[in-house]
């Protein structure tokens, strides 16, 4: 991360010209990620092989490639006000996030010794309470967020118009929960409110968390999970509840049109590290997914995918990696490079 700094002759200027104001801070921080390798394409109607190539922001990826901006500004008394504008991008092609200018996040929030307060789009608690356990840090190569989602499939991972609190620690404990007014909220054709709720346990080498979320007139999305790190090695288990996802046909990998899908399930996982070498394995069971279309409710073939991850730091913004990932039936690779700053 890098902060933009005045001269010292225009902070000197403005120390005469101005009266005393609070202290903020901006800083720049992004990361850029590539990797050559394979990874299956999912789009608005089917499943599409891959072919070997260029990966930017796919599965086989450790993280997106991005800009963000970010400041905070101390009003004194322990009290401060912050903002973040974060732009997704396509690396291999220097195209823009299609989703929208910041739709990585657009926030303004407000904390002190009694929480935070977030207005706007951003990470959901359910989210970040899941990314606290996850072996792989929730990241793109996670066999977790790729079975099962951010907590409900990916349409959960981040949320418009979100109102949040985040608690201080309480003791190892910290609790966040949000709320979408209805007319803020489209989900499937219809406003609809929704209430998401995170809560992260750490003591010593224990994490513990659960999240929750749903959208009103829709099943709940939930999952729960610790790691446990026992001096170079890490050890973690998850179970999953995700509803509300879009179906495709296990044959064609045809969107199936009106087709929702749920699915229940495990992730159990181990990491091992030794100076700046770590490898990973994770896999993720499905024990039920069926699906809904209309009012007939079908079972659905149930998936075992895992990853397998070797990562090496060259810096500390700087890493080598390698990812395997057995998703749907096959076969995903990459080999890259990720540099955050």
């Amino acid at each position: 991360m890098k902060k933009i700094q005045l001269t010292g002759l225009a902070l000197a200027t403005l120390a005469v010209c101005a009266p005393a104001w609070a202290q903020s801070t901006v800083t720049i921080y992004g990361a850029v990620d590539m990797a050559v390798g394979k990874d299956f394409q999912v789009d608005a109607l089917q499943i599409r092989p891959g072919k070997t190539g260029l990966q930017s922001a796919s599965r086989v990826n450790l993280q997106d490639s991005y800009v963000g901006f970010k400041g905070v500004e101390d009003l004194g008394g322990g009290l401060q006000v912050g903002f973040q504008l974060e732009q997704g991008l396509d690396a291999s092609n220097g195209i823009a996030d299609p989703e929208g200018a910041f739709a990585r996040g657009a926030n303004l929030w407000m904390g002190g010794g009694w929480g935070r307060l977030t207005l706007g789009r951003a990470l959901t608690p359910s989210y970040n309470a899941m990314a606290a356990w996850d072996l792989m840090g929730a990241g793109n190569h996670s066999v977790a967020i790729n079975t099962f989602g951010g907590v409900g499939f990916n349409r959960y991972k981040r949320q418009s118009n979100q109102i949040s609190y985040r608690t201080p620690q309480l003791g190892g404990l910290v609790v966040e929960a949000a709320y979408v007014p209805k007319d803020d909220n489209m989900f499937e054709g219809a406003n609809r409110s929704k209430f998401d709720l995170g809560a992260v346990y750490k003591s010593g080498p224990l994490t513990v968390g659960a999240a929750y979320n749903k959208v009103s007139g829709q099943e709940a999305n939930f999952a729960t999970g610790a790691k446990y790190q026992y001096q170079n090695f890490e050890f973690a288990v998850g179970y999953f509840q995700a509803r509300n996802g879009q179906f495709y046909d296990d044959v064609t990998y045809q969107r199936v049109t009106n087709g929702v899908i749920g699915t229940n399930g495990v992730t159990l996982g181990a990491k091992a590290s030794w100076d700046r070498f770590s490898a990973g394995f994770d896999i993720a069971r499905e024990t039920k997914s069926e699906y809904t279309v209309g009012s007939s409710r079908f079972d659905s073939k149930k998936q075992t995918n895992f990853v397998i991850n070797g990562t090496y730091a060259l810096s500390k913004r700087t890493q080598a990696y390698v990812n395997y990932l057995r998703w749907a039936g096959v076969n995903n690779y990459g080999v890259g490079l990720s540099h955050s700053f």
